[in-house]
């Protein structure tokens, strides 16, 4: 019986096809080689029985093989046996017995089904018996445009495959159709390969005639489904990707374009290059294990180059939406939200473990109008920070770009960023467009960048933002209009605020701009110029290379780089005094040098601003209440990058005026240009930034040891805590007693400036979210003195007034009306706090026992008053004292 039987190939010069002849006990391969055999390749049919007289073998081999296999070189006839067929088809349900298959790809089977959709007639796309889906899309002997497939048509399948698959989106418009199963619900789909045999049994009876005379689809695929080097898997994700680029970017690219012919042209060869499909699958897919037909087909068994599973095709490129959408979820799970919503309301996902490891982000890499960087399609857009060395440049700006490898970072449930290195990512589409014609052309250093500031119009007009830059033009490439001898200064606003996140301090850049539309403001006092640019039509800053080395390509073929300058001597020298004068000016100190007192007195005489670089080891953002306002000031502790002992805190007030970056996570390494140095009464050394600090992050985060309860703490008491050379940074585990509880604010504040939500509106018009803060302020004493503690968020209601979860959502609805503040007098005691909240919440007693776990702020106040941070409060468990007693005396 003939049990497998190959399409026909090309094999040196000659047109070959193998047959496999099967009995009960045994198989074997007949390689039919030469143009004279061709007759015989359409009477032998795969499941019928024939006889094979005075075969004479040329040649016999069964090396690699698991049966004989005979080249032969004559054959007198071939008979057919008048028999029954002898492969019965549809034995059992074939999706269960799919179920029970270890390798999908490569295990063969019959099917007899009949034709009930046509999804896609060139690229061979069928429903069969209105359940499965047959793909012949890379079956070498369907040729559509000879004898397309009809609705009724009865088919008998022999050796096809059945694929693993699944459908996120309904890419073939299976739905709300009677005779198409619901995509949700495929989860294999038949295809057939060279090694497969499709037949035409019976075609369209009646029923279905009036229904099969349909025109012949013209597939935008069918490029794809004629190249013999992509897979059937590839040709599926060439498929899903297309549904998700034109859901993402609708109006982008031209089918055309996007689904040219991946094949070389003989005539242009340069053609395959334009293919952006093809050229995105040269970096997904696995080389393949066969090269030989024929070999191929005596392992079908185990390999089939059509059907492979390519270990990368797995990789999706869905919209952002839907990845916003799935860390959405994974906040408000119970996994990370005690993480998020906790103390440090702060989590890194890997994309491990946000189950996104085979899914690349993609979008358009742009700046934002707040000044900072976003990947955005037309689903939504998620802000991101660049954390390698390799910074963003001009040409990076407006174009698709595809990010591998990434970390999602949430600052509080609304927060959410993302950060990538960009030297791991790859251009997909650079957007080319036609530069405005400009007049005056100058070359500049960017010396300075000061931080960007919030500006508020009027209450009904939106918040616009500027930055000002100091720059230093270069002589020989400065316009006329720049006078030489004044300190220079650029001032964007509006839609040109979007050029922020590809400006960088120390880099060289061109500016070009319309004189008759731009507006200079020269201060002859000063000795200074500003030039204001609001708008990309009559201005431009283009990133300056002197060389090719950031130079890359997109996937369409197409070069993109920055502006080269090439330099004569005189200019080298030009460029070379400029860099030596920027290092000078610039060099930045690690935190042990600023900590050198007498670093300090030098710089208290001169008044001089200087740069900082260190490891932010954490952030805390602190309010106060003056005059019934609330402000908001941001404390970064900074560590030396070398010794992990030397901190230093750098206080940063007023921020609702200014645009923060994201990224400040613990980790991080962060560079902050012109900022003050101070030493307070009692001698502690830290950092103060003014409205001229720039801050500016570069390199892979190093990993900070995190506070965690069970570390091995030993008891301390509060009177030890006075020593001065105690660091800040340390955590510290206090048995005391809570005697009273000064301050408790509970209110809603807007995400972006952390000004109190009043009438559901942010003050300051930012109406960019909003999130539920607590702070608080407590006495405690251990009977060797006494001490105040702060705390806020979490640590207050979680842990210091014991709220439950039930309890916490009401506290919000409750808080969403009017925001709640206890003060304490001598003339109210802790019992207000319960007598207040008694309406919706019962509370546990305030004073009591507790185990503090806190760090020591800094002293500052006269007389002295020992302050600390609470980093958690647990509850006073006698057995957990008693073990920590008998530890201590073992």
């Amino acid at each position: 019986m003939v049990n497998m039987k190959s399409v026909l190939y090309q094999s040196k010069d000659k047109i070959t096809f193998i047959v496999t002849l099967h009995d009960s006990n045994s198989s074997v391969h007949i390689i039919f080689n030469g143009d004279h055999f061709i007759e015989y390749y359409k009477i032998i049919m795969v499941g019928e029985m024939y006889f094979f007289k005075n075969i004479k073998p040329r040649r016999t081999f069964n090396e690699d093989t698991q049966f004989p296999v005979f080249v032969i070189s004559s054959i007198d006839s071939i008979e057919n046996v008048n028999r029954e067929l002898a492969i019965t088809y549809n034995s059992s349900n074939p999706t269960e017995q799919i179920q029970h298959l270890t390798d999908l790809a490569c295990s063969c089977f019959g099917f007899e089904g009949i034709i009930t959709y046509i999804i896609d007639n060139a690229l061979g796309l069928f429903v069969l018996d209105s359940e499965y889906i047959l793909h012949l899309g890379k079956y070498p002997e369907y040729n559509p445009s000879i004898t397309p497939y009809r609705l009724g048509m009865k088919l008998l399948l022999y050796n096809i495959h059945a694929i693993k698959f699944t459908m996120k989106e309904d890419i073939w418009r299976l739905d709300n159709n009677k005779n198409c199963p619901n995509f949700r619900d495929v989860k294999v789909i038949f295809a057939a390969c060279h090694c497969s045999t499709v037949r035409v049994v019976r075609f369209p009876s009646e029923i279905f005639e009036s229904d099969s005379v349909s025109q012949k689809i013209i597939s935008k695929f069918s490029n794809f489904r004629n190249n013999n080097s992509f897979t059937l898997l590839e040709l599926l994700w060439v498929q899903k990707a297309h549904y998700n680029f034109t859901k993402k970017f609708p109006d982008v690219f031209e089918d055309e374009i996007l689904l040219s012919d991946p094949r070389p042209s003989k005539s242009d060869y340069k053609k395959v290059e334009s293919c952006p499909f093809s050229r995105l699958l040269r970096k997904y897919r696995a080389a393949n294990c066969f090269e030989d037909l024929a070999q191929e087909y005596f392992n079908h068994k185990v390999y089939c180059c059509i059907t492979e599973e390519n270990q990368e095709i797995d990789i999706r490129l869905p919209p952002i939406s839907e990845v916003l959408h799935l860390i959405n979820e994974l906040v408000i799970s119970q996994r990370f939200s005690s993480e998020i919503c906790g103390e440090n309301q702060l989590k890194v996902f890997s994309q491990f473990e946000a189950n996104l490891g085979k899914t690349h982000l993609m979008g358009f890499l742009e700046g934002s109008l707040d000044g900072t960087l976003q990947l955005k399609d037309q689903t939504g857009t998620i802000s991101a920070i660049n954390i390698s060395f390799e910074k963003i440049q001009s040409h990076h700006l407006n174009s698709i770009w595809i990010i591998p490898e990434y970390e999602l970072v949430v600052e509080r449930p609304s927060k959410i960023y993302l950060r990538f290195a960009i030297e791991k990512c790859f251009c997909f589409y650079a957007k080319s467009y036609d530069p405005k014609v400009h007049f005056n052309r100058s070359v500049f250093q960017i010396r300075h960048i000061f931080p960007a500031k919030l500006n508020y119009i009027s209450e009904n007009s939106r918040t616009n933002i500027s930055c000002k830059l100091q720059i230093e033009t270069v002589l020989e490439y400065t316009s006329d209009l720049i006078n030489k001898n004044t300190i220079t200064f650029i001032n964007i606003s509006k839609d040109f605020i979007k050029i922020l996140p590809a400006l960088h301090v120390g880099s060289f850049y061109e500016l070009s701009f319309d004189v008759d539309k731009s507006e200079q403001i020269i201060n002859s006092t000063e000795g200074s110029i500003i030039l204001n640019f609001d708008d990309f039509v009559i201005s431009n800053i283009t990133s300056i290379e002197f060389d090719d080395s950031s130079t890359f390509k997109d996937l369409f073929g197409q070069v993109i780089q920055p502006k080269i300058l090439r330099l004569n001597d005189s200019s080298k020298n030009s460029f070379r005094n400029l860099k030596a004068a920027f290092l000078t000016e610039d060099k930045a100190l690690n935190v042990q040098e600023f900590l050198n007192g007498n670093f300090i007195n030098i710089l208290n005489d001169t008044n001089k601003l200087v740069t900082l670089k260190g490891l932010i080891l954490s952030k805390e953002i602190q309010h106060s209440n003056n005059v019934g306002q609330s402000h908001a000031s941001l404390l970064l502790r900074i560590q030396d990058i070398q010794i992990a002992e030397e901190i230093i805190d750098v206080y940063i007030s007023n921020i609702s005026k200014y645009i923060i970056p994201i990224g400040l996570v613990p980790g991080q390494i962060i560079t902050l240009r012109k900022i003050g140095l101070r030493k307070s009464n009692f001698g502690k050394i830290y950092c103060y930034a003014s409205g001229k600090t720039h801050i500016s992050l570069q390199g892979y985060p190093k990993s900070i040891q995190s506070f965690h309860q069970d570390q091995d703490f030993d008891n301390t008491n509060l009177i030890d805590l006075f020593e001065s050379r105690i660091s800040i940074q340390s955590v510290f585990r206090v048995p005391c007693r809570i005697n009273n509880v000064y301050e408790i604010i509970m209110q809603f504040i807007c995400e972006a400036c952390e000004e109190i939500i009043e009438n559901d509106c942010c003050p300051n018009g930012c109406n960019l979210g909003r999130r539920f803060y607590s702070s608080g302020r407590f006495k405690i004493s251990d009977g060797t003195c006494v001490a105040t503690v702060t705390a806020r968020d979490d640590i207050v209601v979680r842990e210091l007034l014991c709220i439950n979860n039930d309890s916490y959502q009401k506290i919000c609805d409750q808080i969403e009306k009017s925001r709640f503040f206890y003060e304490w007098s001598i003339f109210s005691d802790n019992d207000c706090i319960k007598n207040s909240l008694s309406d919706f919440i019962s509370l546990k007693d305030i004073r009591r026992d507790v185990i503090l776990f806190c760090r020591k702020r800094n002293i500052q106040q006269m007389p002295p008053i020992l302050e600390l941070n609470a980093v958690q409060i647990a509850e006073k468990s006698p057995i957990f004292e008693l073990k920590k007693k008998l530890k201590n005396v073992m």
